[in-house]
């Protein structure tokens, strides 16, 4: 059976299954928005704590990246029929184009990470850390739009204002 639902004045008739897709698409993309902002969270909340505490601050940077790195495979993983890879940086890369680009950039800032898990006194080279936030918040900047680019114009000019 495939009813119709109402409609306003000159807009296409929707299908009860095509406004079952788009709920679905639009409840997608509010756990896609709400995990970005948690990573622009950790973001703000490490950019506070450079000077105070450089090491946790380094630590909520990374979390940011990964949480917003982590929006981007989440996306590609509900079109593809075998997922990628656990790793997220490695899940990036994977995707190709500037986000393996990315997940080229990231080598030198998850190996001071390891570095600080090893090392518990070690603090972070500034010069990491001041590129890292840099990096990230560019980063977490771009995936933004990217979230909706795939929905028609009159859904993503209504989901960017909100």
């Amino acid at each position: 059976m495939n009813r119709t639902m109402p409609r306003r004045r000159g807009a296409p008739a929707l299908t009860v299954a095509d406004a079952r897709s788009v709920r679905l698409r639009l409840a997608r993309l509010d756990q896609d928005q709400a995990d970005l902002e948690r990573a622009r969270d950790l973001l703000r909340q490490g950019r506070n704590l450079t000077e105070e505490d450089p090491r946790e601050a380094y630590e909520l940077v990374h979390r940011a990246a990964l949480r917003g790195a982590g929006v981007l495979v989440s996306r590609a993983n509900r079109e593809r029929r075998r997922a990628l890879p656990l790793n997220v940086w490695a899940a990036l890369e994977r995707l190709g184009g500037r986000d393996a680009e990315r997940a080229a950039r990231l080598g030198p800032l998850v190996d001071e990470r390891m570095r600080l898990d090893r090392d518990s006194s070690a603090l972070p080279d500034p010069d990491l850390l001041r590129r890292h936030l840099e990096e990230t918040a560019a980063h977490l900047d771009e995936i933004a739009p990217r979230l909706l680019e795939d929905f028609p114009t009159h859904l993503a000019d209504l989901a960017a204002a909100g």
